[in-house]
């Protein structure tokens, strides 16, 4: 079993790794590392090879954080089959490799953020080899949707979607996909419903240029396209989807909010039908439905509205285990999460 830095030679077996596990999704994607770069958080990755066969990933974004010191952070990841015999000695590996690379870039800690289920067994593997923080980067919880035939998965959303999906036909929304990496306009378009739609729930929208470095960097690869939902020339809803293999992600999307005394024509609905039918032919098996408001959260948090739409397509709710870290040098670590923690009790008592 061998920790070390990958190559080039290693993009195919990394994405057929990625491709086949359930901890993978696009943020290790091979192709992620343009966003990270465009980010301002270069990435490096790390494989574990066992017989020539790649087992382990670990693509880790470098974080400057002053005085010549970095903060190393792995976004669901690392990658790796956690069902596997080996996989708490592959954890074992990767751990123990990036301490190595970290120290050597004057790291203070590492941050692992696998995609993991909560209280499931592999959480133990994890705590046996980092240290658990409550902090978190990424969302904590999703929605996951089988995707089975057209009428078992119909039969899986509530009434109101099956409607929804309905409705958008009859009122002639019609869907089409765009896949080619150099579509400036489509993302320009996709950005700008976003913006719309990120205004009305009062999210902060990530820039056009970062939109169109992840289409560039995934379509490119062609692992991504853009699904439209359009009555006549108007376009009405829009969303990127990303195939990893056996899994498929919905991730920017937007729609045009009726004004009042319009006829609903439900065209995010018919998107994310058409997303589904895309993914499933691409091959997917699972539609992660990327991010939905925690399960104790009220009508009043943010996603409430986004959550309800998501819950109408079926599937199951899962929340993710949070994050681990690998403490490089305690002192400044300690020094860091003390001024973090004050940072977070001035902004609450400031009304």
């Amino acid at each position: 079993m061998t920790f070390r830095s990958a190559t080039d030679a290693d993009r195919e077996g990394w994405q057929a790794l990625l491709g086949r596990v359930s901890s993978g999704d696009f943020l290790h994607d091979w192709a992620w590392a343009d966003v990270a770069a465009y980010d301002g958080q270069p990435q490096r990755r790390f494989v574990v090879e066992e017989d020539g066969e790649l087992v382990a990933l670990a693509a880790a974004q470098v974080r400057p954080i002053g005085l010549g010191r970095t903060f190393w952070y792995v976004p669901h990841g690392p990658v790796t089959d956690y069902a596997a015999p080996a996989a708490g000695e592959r954890l074992r590996a990767v751990v123990t490799g990036l301490a190595g690379e970290a120290t050597a870039d004057r790291a203070v800690a590492v941050r692992l953020e696998p995609r993991i289920e909560a209280g499931g067994p592999d959480t133990a593997m994890l705590d046996a080899v980092a240290h658990r923080v409550a902090e978190r980067l990424q969302v904590g919880q999703t929605r996951i949707v089988d995707l089975a035939g057209d009428e078992e998965l119909l039969a899986g959303f509530d009434a109101d979607t099956r409607y929804g999906v309905r409705r958008a036909s009859r009122e002639d929304v019609v869907t089409t996909l765009a896949a080619d990496a150099d579509d400036r306009a489509a993302i320009e378009r996709l950005h700008g419903l976003v913006r719309e739609t990120q205004r009305r729930a009062g999210f902060r929208l990530p820039p056009l240029e970062r939109y169109w470095t992840a289409w560039q960097a995934l379509a490119g690869a062609g692992r991504a396209c853009l699904v439209e939902g359009r009555r006549g020339d108007e376009l009405l809803a829009t969303g990127m989807l990303v195939v990893e293999g056996e899994q498929s992600f919905y991730l920017f999307a937007g729609s045009r909010r009726e004004q009042p005394g319009e006829t609903k024509r439900y065209a995010s609905y018919a998107v994310q039908w058409a997303m589904m039918g895309e993914a499933r032919a691409r091959g997917a098996r699972r539609h992660d439905l990327w991010g939905v408001a925690p399960a104790n959260a009220g009508p009043d948090h943010p996603w409430h509205g986004v959550g309800l739409f998501k819950k109408g397509f079926g599937g199951r709710e899962v929340t993710w285990a949070g994050s681990w870290e690998i403490v490089i040098d305690p002192l400044v670590y300690r020094l860091r999460s003390a001024a973090a923690r004050l940072r977070r009790r001035t902004r609450q008592d400031v009304p």
